[in-house]
């Protein structure tokens, strides 16, 4: 297998795989599932409180999967420096 270049092959990966669980996550979030439950005469005051607890739950991991999502991509390896960046570090240190 080729390597890939930039973070590596298993956190690019692990982006997509969290990228595709937020997509679920906002999906799961905007189900209407309360008004099919109440125009089928099912959703009780226990059955909603519960309904509204999951979805509640399903938002707040959303945001902060895209919190470490944007984080993991701005993530760069200390001891991997561009060649460029060195150089033109020393070049200040040396005027």
């Amino acid at each position: 297998m080729p390597k890939k270049k930039g973070l590596g092959r298993d956190i690019n990966k692990s982006i997509e795989i969290m990228e595709e669980l937020n997509n679920c996550l906002k999906k799961f979030h905007s189900l209407p599932i309360k008004r099919g439950l109440q125009s089928n005469g099912m959703l009780d005051e226990k059955f909603g409180k519960v309904v509204n607890d999951v979805k509640e739950k399903a938002y707040t991991l959303s945001i902060a999967l895209e919190d470490l999502i944007e984080q993991t991509k701005s993530a760069k390896p200390a001891s991997n420096r561009r060649f460029a960046s060195r150089i033109v570090s020393k070049f200040l240190e040396l005027s």
